[in-house]
């Protein structure tokens, strides 16, 4: 049920994104994560993003090529690339933010307050739950991949 509900949310987010700016959802999902913060590599977006770096991969060119995003060189580290948002995506992100919170909205209607408190406990219990397992496999998370939120975007995701 989790899962379906989040995938309905993220189905009715892509149909209205497309049609008010002709964005995919991978587009508006690279714009909004890099609204949060921009020159990380084409991994990061993926972890944030909860898809599959290579899938990323022609879904970065046709932005780069479409004016949405630019490409930089990785000082650190001269096979990765550090992707920014251009002043394109810039000017868009504030309304799919805007977007996305109406679809949400449509979402949790008829819920109430004491629901929805119930239903934050619920997630947060399952997140951590579900971070200890990765952690004991030994792969890592990324505590800061969601919390604290410090902009519109993060705190527009972030908030139940």
């Amino acid at each position: 049920m989790l899962k379906i509900s989040a995938k309905t949310w993220e189905k009715a987010a892509d149909i209205e994104l497309q049609e008010r700016f002709g964005l995919s959802g991978a587009k508006w999902k690279i714009i909004v994560v890099l609204s949060m913060k921009e020159g990380i590599t084409q991994k990061h977006i993926a972890d944030m993003a909860f898809v599959e770096a290579p899938t990323l991969v022609p879904v970065i060119d046709k932005m780069e090529k479409d004016g949405y995003i630019t490409r930089q060189a990785d000082p650190n580290d001269r096979r990765n690339n550090l992707i920014f948002m251009t002043k394109k995506s810039k000017d868009i992100v504030d309304s799919i933010i805007d977007c996305i919170l109406e679809i949400r909205n449509m979402g949790l209607q008829k819920i109430s307050k004491k629901d929805m408190e119930i239903a934050k406990e619920v997630l947060e219990k399952i997140i951590g739950n579900t971070e200890a397992f990765i952690k004991k496999k030994g792969e890592k998370t990324d505590p800061d991949l969601w919390n604290n939120p410090q902009n519109k975007a993060k705190k527009t995701l972030v908030k139940l």
